[in-house]
């Protein structure tokens, strides 16, 4: 049959995973179809406006702009990027501390020497991981997995135990979503590198820049929002097609790009769920200027509900109107805060936020609690070689997302490549028997 006489290839998700899917196989020449059942794309890398002009993203995040899967899909001048300062203030319990990365400012290397963060011994460990980290050919934090977790592979690299409690539990434990660091050594390794080869950016416009640009890379007929999927349909050839809203949808191929939870509503013991990790961010707003320039403050006591405080309309204006400021205040599963109703969990951060930045509790006014349950896929060690492939068991079915994948935004958009390429293969190999 003639490519353009066969259905299309049904993408069921608009996550990047989704959209990077059906652009390359869109790109390819195959008719796709990428349906979601939100009214926009972006699945967790959303951003709403409100009507008081702030820029509320759904839940903190950041774009590290050295993502290799992210350089070959976005144009990141599209994005307008706004960089965080490459550095962190870390929170003792009395001060801020300074803490700056010494290849961009040389000029911190004697004084972070002796702050009370780091050791003489820590300093050179960094250097010797940076080295290693840097000449690693990883694409992915699952490449740069060795086994391990976060936590072990400091150890074993011998880093002291108060650089550890007082940087790396607050800082990697903010991207894994998991103080303990008890998540797998790839993302602590890969995100090392990039953090050295690139910067933390905010698209000024939100995270949802990301997602936005790479619908742009498709004719808007591809995209069917709010149609929720809700089977996968199937003969003795394997899956031929989806059903949404009672109706079926002829499909040459069905790519799952959603996120764990659905892929198991739709395939069931095919693919047991995989667990989530969970974060809740408070967003304050003020008057006076935090004071921190941009660069997230990490709370290295462990005593707070606050795991990190980051300055977001001092890196990108526009997330606030004029005249104002917007923090956003992260709290971790498992934190003090954890568990306190929204009502007490805001007033607990605005007491936290005022003590960290030296400031009156009235300063700083929260807007909202944004609480995302399904954050992150759990990433123990050893999870990378336990994952599927983007080709299934069964003949015409093909998955994408956090599902094969390491759970970050250069993921997804890898896991897309791949799904997108194994459907591609086995479209050729069929055309050649």
């Amino acid at each position: 049959m003639d490519e353009r006489e066969k259905p299309p290839v049904v993408i069921v998700g608009a996550g990047v995973a989704g959209l990077t899917c059906a652009i390359d196989l869109h790109a390819a020449g195959l008719d796709v179809l990428v349906l979601e059942q939100n009214e926009t794309a972006g699945g967790r890398i959303r951003s709403q406006r409100r009507p008081d002009g702030y820029l509320i993203d759904r839940g903190f995040q950041v774009i590290l702009d050295a993502y290799p899967a992210l350089r070959r899909h976005v144009t990141l001048s599209a994005i307008e990027p706004q960089a965080f300062d490459a550095g962190a203030l870390i929170w003792s319990g009395k001060r801020r501390i300074p803490l700056l990365d010494p290849l961009r400012h040389p000029s911190s290397l004697l004084r972070d020497l002796t702050a009370p963060v780091l050791t003489a011994g820590d300093r050179w460990r960094l250097i010797r991981l940076a080295l290693r980290t840097w000449r690693a050919g990883w694409d992915t934090a699952s490449d740069a997995a060795t086994g391990q977790s976060a936590l072990s592979t400091l150890h074993t690299a011998g880093f002291s135990d108060h650089f550890i409690e007082r940087f790396a539990r607050p800082f990697w434990g903010g991207i894994l979503l998991d103080r303990s660091l008890a998540t797998s050594d790839g993302p602590l390794l890969f995100t090392f590198k990039m953090f050295l080869q690139g910067r933390a950016v905010l698209p000024a416009a939100g995270v949802q820049a990301v997602p936005d640009h790479l619908v742009s890379q498709l004719p808007p007929e591809k995209i069917g929002y709010r149609r929720r999927v809700e089977e996968l349909v199937r003969d003795d050839r394997g899956v031929t097609g989806v059903r949404v809203a009672g109706q079926a949808i002829p499909a040459s191929a069905v790519v799952i790009a959603t996120d764990p939870p659905a892929l198991h509503r739709l395939t069931g013991d095919e693919h047991p769920e995989r667990a989530g990790v969970g974060c809740t961010t408070v967003y304050l707003t003020g008057e006076r200027d935090p004071g921190i320039g941009k660069r997230l403050v990490l709370d290295g006591t462990g005593k707070l509900a606050v795991n990190h405080l980051a300055p977001l309309s001092t890196v990108a204006p526009g997330y606030a109107p004029p005249g104002r400021h917007l923090l956003a205040a992260v709290v971790l599963a498992g934190s003090p805060g954890d568990g306190l109703d929204d009502a007490a969990l805001m007033r607990r951060v605005r007491e936290e936020t005022a003590l960290i930045l030296g400031h009156a509790v009235d300063d700083w006014t929260p807007l909202t609690a944004v609480r995302v349950p399904f954050s992150l896929s759990a990433q123990p060690p050893g999870i990378y070689d336990h994952l599927p492939e983007s080709r299934t068991a069964t003949p015409g079915l093909y998955l994408a997302g956090e599902a094969i994948a390491d759970s970050s935004l250069n993921g997804a958009i890898a896991s897309g490549e791949r799904a997108a390429r194994a459907v591609l293969e086995d479209r050729r190999a069929a055309s050649r028997s």
